[in-house]
């Protein structure tokens, strides 16, 4: 081997100990860092409408007036408008209060002072004001006969057609901006009525309007729809570490298990590793944010920074606050 191969060889030998070594520092700081686990998570986001409903307690209020066919299906709509909200937010049976209140003439609803009067009588966070229901012409179709009549006054069908238009207000006290807002819309009901097909269409109109509950549940069931959640996946990180506490705590998250994960992060916190602790209060943090407590998530991830900043820190914080 001559001097020129000799210098190359020890040349080749230098690089190869150095990406050796290099190699070695990642694998001893990938051991001693955290690693992440990335979780896909179905979030729930304000509705279409804008409203956030999300932990508020919601109350809806229906003005009665002297037409008692209107009354009677503005209420049965705020019946259907407030176990359609239970059902999308996960709250018990009656939780959304639904209350009625005689309409004075010359009275102004629609006003911040007016809704803020019936947030305090309600003891809500968020109220609905149904201000109007308004019906139009009702008409009938023709007779059509039934196939199994339950009995002879059964035997025929007609189906009638009315359209009614509806106005609401909504007030929600923690909307920064203050801010009464008003939606309305129209639609037809279509109230189904039974009979020997010999009934006259006064006779046919007059059970269509007290048919009508069933199609005013209907109707509220349309008008909440504005108001349900919006659900997006996103992913968040949970850190953890070659150990089986650790382990444990991630298969409880990813079980969206929370509390559970949470209750063995807490044990962690006496680890007198910095980074370990921090990464055990970043991931009380997201488990935080998952419960629905977005101030005490904002603590956890303010003592992990002051343990030891995260690089994935400030996203988290950002996600957050935008949901405060």
């Amino acid at each position: 081997m001559n001097m020129t191969s000799l210098q190359n060889f020890w040349k080749s030998d230098r690089d190869m100990k150095k990406f050796v070594l290099a190699f070695c520092l990642v694998a001893f700081c990938a051991a001693c860092g955290p690693v992440k686990h990335i979780m896909p998570v179905e979030m729930r986001h304000p509705s279409k409408s804008g409203v956030e409903l999300a932990g508020k307690i919601v109350s809806i209020v229906c003005l009665e007036g002297e037409n008692p066919s209107e009354d009677s299906f503005a209420q049965a709509m705020a019946d259907g408008f407030a176990y359609t909200l239970e059902q999308d937010y996960g709250l018990s049976e009656g939780s959304v209060g639904v209350y009625r209140m005689r309409r004075e003439e010359g009275a102004e609803y629609a006003t911040k002072d007016s809704m803020i009067s019936l947030l305090m009588d309600t003891g809500s966070d968020v109220v609905f004001l149904i201000d109007t229901v308004s019906f139009g012409t009702m008409s009938m179709g023709g007779s059509v006969k039934v196939a199994k009549p339950s009995s002879a006054d059964s035997s025929y069908m007609n189906t009638g057609a009315m359209p009614f238009k509806v106005t609401m207000h909504c007030f929600d006290a923690m909307d920064q901006k203050e801010r009464v807002q008003t939606f309305g819309g129209s639609s037809w009901a279509r109230p189904d009525v039974y009979s020997n097909g010999k009934a006259g269409s006064s006779v046919l109109i007059r059970r269509a309007f007290e048919n009508l509950a069933e199609e005013a549940w209907d109707a509220g069931v349309q008008v909440a729809s504005p108001f349900l959640s919006q659900w997006k996946t996103e992913q968040f990180s949970i850190l953890y570490y070659d150990s089986q506490k650790w382990y444990d705590a991630l298969e409880k998250a990813i079980r969206y298990d929370w509390k559970g994960a949470m209750d063995i992060w807490l044990t962690m916190l006496r680890s007198p590793d910095s980074m370990r602790k921090a990464s055990a209060e970043y991931n009380l943090a997201v488990a935080c944010f998952m419960l629905g407590d977005c101030p005490l998530a904002i603590e956890w991830l303010d003592q992990a920074d002051k343990d030891n900043k995260l690089p994935i820190s400030d996203t988290l914080r950002k996600r957050i606050q935008a949901r405060m």
